[in-house]
């Protein structure tokens, strides 16, 4: 008769990775769906007039894992463009952001920050304006707490139709000082990921020496428990380094090494 635990252990693994799969799944769906959207906000922001001109996904100033999905500058000003891809019904009302009548404060907050963000970098006294840009046919008009909202249908209307504040040189020089922060950003994210590497590498080759005094110890010694203990103790002096030794006269010393050998020649004999 088969016992009730056959397979238990094996269906608890299949089951947890089932699961962990069904959550990747879902993850990429999600983050197909923001790229779709940003696609189709880049798609809208090319019926922008001469005097206008869009970046697209520039990474967040001082965030090593986000990112800015576009970035307009014109002679309406400086706009920080986040493409949403949300279903349901998207409204306005008294400020507040509304999905299916859930509030959605994250959203608005996070586009305030970043355009408080690249308001750090450019060199113009006009702030930057964040906007919330769902992927709509229909028109949307609205502003929740300073930030626009508006959709993939109206996006170019909603920025042109704002008064002129800058000036072709400005313009230049908004986009020249965002791009510089982009790279800066960029070369400080790709140094902090090799000294993380370079770290990792590091500790390798102490591991490695460690093992290799652990065995001549133990070969030495003929107790490989004793070396396992010193092994261990020497680690964990590279990992937390203890205080520095007080040095020992010579007569002291070799008193010291007499009875580390006597020790190793009665541990021998047992």
């Amino acid at each position: 008769m088969v016992g009730d635990s056959a397979g238990r252990s094996a269906h608890d693994v299949a089951r947890r990775q089932r699961e962990r799969a069904e959550r990747l799944q879902r993850s990429a769906a999600l983050w197909e769906q923001g790229a779709e959207g940003e696609v189709a906000v880049a798609r809208a922001l090319e019926a922008l007039p001469e005097g206008w001109v869009a970046l697209h996904d520039l990474p967040w100033p001082g965030r090593q894992r986000a990112n800015l999905d576009h970035v307009v500058v014109g002679p309406g000003g400086v706009f920080v463009v986040d493409a949403k891809n949300w279903s349901g019904r998207i409204e306005v009302r008294d400020q507040v952001l509304t999905q299916n009548g859930r509030r959605r404060e994250e959203a608005v907050a996070g586009a305030a920050e970043a355009a408080i963000t690249l308001q750090s970098i450019v060199s113009v006294s006009h702030s930057c304006t964040g906007v919330l840009c769902f992927v709509r046919d229909e028109p949307m008009t609205g502003w929740a707490r300073g930030v626009m909202v508006c959709s993939t249908s109206n996006l170019t209307t909603m920025l042109t139709s704002r008064p002129p504040v800058l000036g072709a040189d400005d313009v230049r020089a908004c986009v020249e000082a965002i791009r510089a922060g982009a790279q800066r950003t960029m070369r400080t994210t790709v140094s902090r990921s090799e000294r993380r590497t370079t770290k990792r590498r590091g500790g390798r080759p102490v591991a490695v020496l460690v093992g290799g005094l652990a065995l001549l110890a133990a070969i030495a010694s003929g107790g490989l428990q004793d070396a396992a203990d010193w092994a261990g103790r020497q680690f964990a002096g590279v990992i937390v380094p203890g205080e520095p030794e007080q040095p020992v006269a010579p007569s002291d010393r070799d008193e010291r090494n007499k009875k580390d050998k006597q020790k190793r020649i009665d541990q021998q004999r047992q």
